[in-house]
């Protein structure tokens, strides 16, 4: 099923982030151990793997766009690791990527928060910054 094989890309390009973001390693190597560790199809791997390294890519610009819609005075640097690994990853592929309607992407987002965010607010704290950034592609 291609929308459970999408859901399972972003989940995976979202833990490649969230270790990038603790660790500090470069892409290509955390990719390369990920996988290691990791068995999945090689179209999941491939979805996954480009989600990850396009959004490292453009980390300014992701975390331009999420820090617009923070509560004053917040900084994308205080939210958990993990709340902020699926906001990049989700906001990167709102923002540039058409795999699949900006709602499938807001729901797979929400429901990773579900299972990995570290508060019980996360799901709810994702779907509304997300929202928001939908909100802001569709009037740009």
């Amino acid at each position: 099923n291609d929308k459970q094989g999408q859901e399972k890309a972003r989940e995976h390009a979202f833990l490649m982030m969230y270790q990038y973001d603790i660790g500090g390693l470069p892409p290509e190597e955390i990719a390369l151990n990920y996988w290691e560790d990791n068995k999945e199809s090689e179209e999941i791997r491939q979805m996954a793997t480009y989600l990850f390294k396009k959004t490292v890519e453009n980390l300014k610009n992701v975390d331009m766009e999420i820090s617009k819609y923070l509560k004053k005075g917040w900084l994308i640097s205080r939210l958990m690791p993990m709340d902020r690994s699926i906001l990049r990853v989700a906001t990167y592929e709102i923002l540039k990527e058409n795999f699949s309607p900006v709602e499938a992407v807001i729901n797979d987002a929400v429901d990773l928060a579900k299972v990995y965010g570290e508060d019980e607010k996360s799901p709810k704290f994702i779907n509304a910054i997300l929202d928001k950034v939908a909100k802001s592609k569709e009037t740009s």
